[in-house]
């Protein structure tokens, strides 16, 4: 389906607490169809679908540079 794995993510999240792995809740991004979501050049078609997934990236990078700070 569009969204299938979301459940499959939310399945690992007891493993994850069990590791003691420190996950990154803060953001999430969603691409529906992603086999027609993309260019020739294999680029997002959609400007906003991209910039979400900016915004994604970066939240996520700023979490890594803190986590390894610790």
């Amino acid at each position: 389906g569009g969204f299938g794995t979301v459940n499959a993510q939310t399945a690992w999240l007891p493993v994850l607490r069990m590791l003691k792995v420190q996950p990154w809740f803060g953001g999430a991004f969603r691409l529906s169809k992603a086999a027609s979501a993309f260019d020739d050049d294999g680029r997002l078609a959609d400007d906003v679908q991209r910039e979400q997934l900016r915004a994604f990236l970066a939240g996520f990078a700023a979490f890594c540079c803190c986590e390894t700070q610790r």
